[in-house]
């Protein structure tokens, strides 16, 4: 047995003599044992640093749908959750259809896509924007309107903003995709957490093409600020930002998620069937008991469409 000599801070001595009269063991015993478990952590240092996440095999992570966004779940208890939309013909272009500025397609671009991730409890990461146009001037106006809404989630748009541009063909009609990435803890995710008795509420009214920029400035459609109230309130169970298919059809699929079904009610002056565009609704269940309370937040259309059976 090789003997080594060490010198300590009057501190550690202290203490190591505090342990060894504690446990009834030498000095030497109690170095001899705190070696040896220091030794077996430097060994390892490399597995107790590196985050736990990057040792799991594809085959561990559980993939799923949820309406419009793939959620992937790891055995680590986290969850990566994906959100994506495009637009084509719309904005300042010669062959557009619908001619809006770079800046506001992209607002609303943006807004879709985190508006599907951040509504299931997941907090944006990145966003990748794939441009059919040139960078200058089109692109770079519609990033100016994507940089702006991602700060409205205290995102800095020059860390989490991805983009890949067209510069080498001409283009005559403006074509953009954008997907979001986010993270959370699994327990955290607001997904199939209807419950029966439930109220289907929902914030602003279906509009698309032309009608939504006036829409909005009169109030009428839902937003990205919303969905950040709605997630901060316990009594709000589900929340799904409504498109294309309308408000109906995102309603039956937030019933049939939890293998319930759904009894819509008619509401005057409100087309449950009409397409929402870009998520100018947003749908959230709600115990039935504080569906004043949900009111109460929005200076904005809230009407109860259904009720979970």
């Amino acid at each position: 047995m090789e003997v080594i000599n060490v010198r300590l801070p009057d501190k550690i001595a202290g203490d190591l003599d505090n342990l060894a009269k504690k446990h009834e063991l030498t000095r030497s015993e109690v170095m001899r044992q705190a070696l040896t478990i220091y030794l077996h952590i430097v060994e390892n240092v490399g597995t107790i640093l590196r985050p736990f996440v990057f040792q799991v095999k594809p085959a561990q992570m559980d993939y799923t749908r949820h309406g419009d966004v793939s959620i992937i779940k790891t055995p680590t208890g986290h969850a990566i959750v994906t959100g994506s939309t495009s637009s084509g013909a719309i904005g300042p272009k010669e062959l557009d259809e619908v001619k809006v500025t770079g800046a506001i397609l992209g607002k609303f671009l943006a807004r879709v896509a985190l508006m599907d991730v951040t509504a299931t409890g997941a907090f944006p990461l990145l966003l990748s924007v794939t441009l059919g146009v040139e960078k200058e001037p089109t692109g770079n106006q519609i990033l100016e309107g994507i940089r702006k809404e991602t700060r409205f989630l205290g995102l800095d748009p020059n860390q989490v903003l991805l983009e890949n541009t067209e510069d080498n063909i001409k283009t005559l009609q403006t074509g953009v995709g954008i997907t979001v990435v986010g993270f959370a803890n699994e327990p955290e995710l607001r997904l199939a957490r209807t419950c029966p008795g439930d109220k289907i509420v929902a914030i602003g009214r279906p509009k698309v093409g032309k009608e939504v920029i006036p829409a909005e400035v009169h109030g009428e459609i839902a937003d990205l600020r919303n969905v950040g109230q709605l997630v901060q309130k316990s009594y709000v169970h589900d929340i799904a930002a409504v498109g294309t298919y309308g408000i109906a059809a995102e309603a039956r699929m937030m019933a049939y998620s939890v293998g319930r079904q759904l009894k819509l009610f008619n509401v005057e002056g409100l087309d449950l069937n009409k397409s929402a565009g870009p998520a100018t609704v947003v749908l959230a269940s709600v115990d039935s008991e504080h569906v004043e309370d949900l009111k109460d937040l929005f200076p904005k259309p809230v009407n109860v469409i259904g009720e979970i059976q």
